[in-house]
């Protein structure tokens, strides 16, 4: 059966649908993943999946004026991971479209709250009649986590950003931390990880290290690839709710996540290495509202000293 995969989501959000992905490979074998052409060209380096095809091109947007193009009428099988059924063409939920799409949601909407890898990989499990998957036999590491004891990379690395600037701990309150660890541990080294959304913290962070000879470095303009080389060789990841915090959760660093407006019951890596710091505020999580918040406190209120003994004890493991 040749099967397409459609996941459009941002990589945190693909990365939460890994284990559903892996189940439908483990059933129908080798699918073409559709989707962001960086990450799933990602998925495919690292062997997730054999081929991939861009959501962004001609020929796939043609499904959405109501006809299906010959490169996806090649397919037997269509399965269409999304938030909300709406967001499917309609062509392909139409009772007599030769191909019809099986729609798995990678939100769980109602009042249960499930993660959302547990909920996609139940549903995927309920499309393919499997009753006996087990949801632990799919958390295995990408294929750039090394050993523990042969992580020879940073004993941390920083990640102060994320899609959010509400989702972010202030950049000071890292830089906190990381100080008093640095000075607690002489022969540590921290590494800050900064993207194209962290251009506003160069100066900053570059000010930090500077105190600390050479014992902090910056990491900037890595793919998707390389960043995973540098996670798989670090031993503790400290960030946001980010795609790259996901990232190293499967790449089987120790991974310490910040969620204020976001609810990790949700949200959270459901990888074993992961630990969540939680905002101490009422109103935290707050779902969606985070993007109209006027004044976001919630992660002022995480409590930097239970972080930084959290860190600390990770470090001398």
């Amino acid at each position: 059966m040749r099967t397409l995969v459609v996941n459009q989501g941002a990589l945190g959000d693909l990365l939460l649908s890994l284990p559903a992905l892996r189940l439908i490979k483990k059933h129908l074998g080798d699918f073409t993943l559709a989707g962001d052409p960086e990450r799933c060209l990602f998925f495919k380096a690292i062997g997730e999946v054999t081929s991939v095809f861009p959501a962004n091109s001609a020929a796939f947007s043609q499904l959405f004026t109501g006809t299906i193009p010959p490169h996806l009428d090649y397919f037997d099988d269509i399965w269409w991971f999304t938030r909300r059924r709406g967001l499917v063409p309609t062509i392909l939920m139409m009772p007599d479209s030769r191909l019809k799409a099986r729609v798995i949601f990678t939100v769980d909407e109602g009042p249960g709250g499930t993660n959302c890898s547990a909920f996609q990989f139940q549903q995927v499990c309920n499309e393919l009649n499997e009753k006996g998957a087990d949801f632990g036999d799919f958390l295995m590491p990408l294929s750039y986590s090394m050993a523990m004891d042969e992580r020879e990379g940073f004993d941390l690395s920083i990640h102060p950003g994320s899609g959010s600037a509400m989702k972010n701990l202030p950049l000071s309150m890292f830089m906190d931390v990381a100080a008093r660890l640095l000075d607690n541990a002489p022969g540590m080294t921290c590494c800050f990880i900064l993207g194209p959304a962290e251009g506003g913290m160069i100066e900053d962070v570059e000010r930090f290290a500077r105190g600390f000879d050479g014992r902090v470095q910056i990491a900037m303009g890595f793919d998707l690839g390389g960043l995973s080389n540098l996670l798989g060789r670090t031993r503790v990841f400290w960030g946001n709710d980010s795609g790259v915090s996901h990232l190293s959760a499967w790449c089987g660093a120790r991974t310490y996540i910040n969620f204020g407006p976001t609810n990790p019951e949700l949200w959270a890596p459901v990888c074993r290495n992961v630990t969540v710091f939680r905002s101490k505020a009422p109103c935290s999580p707050c779902g969606e509202s985070y993007r109209k918040c006027p004044e976001p406190v919630c992660l002022r209120q995480i409590d930097p000293h239970a972080a930084e003994g959290a860190l600390l004890s990770a470090l001398r493991r």
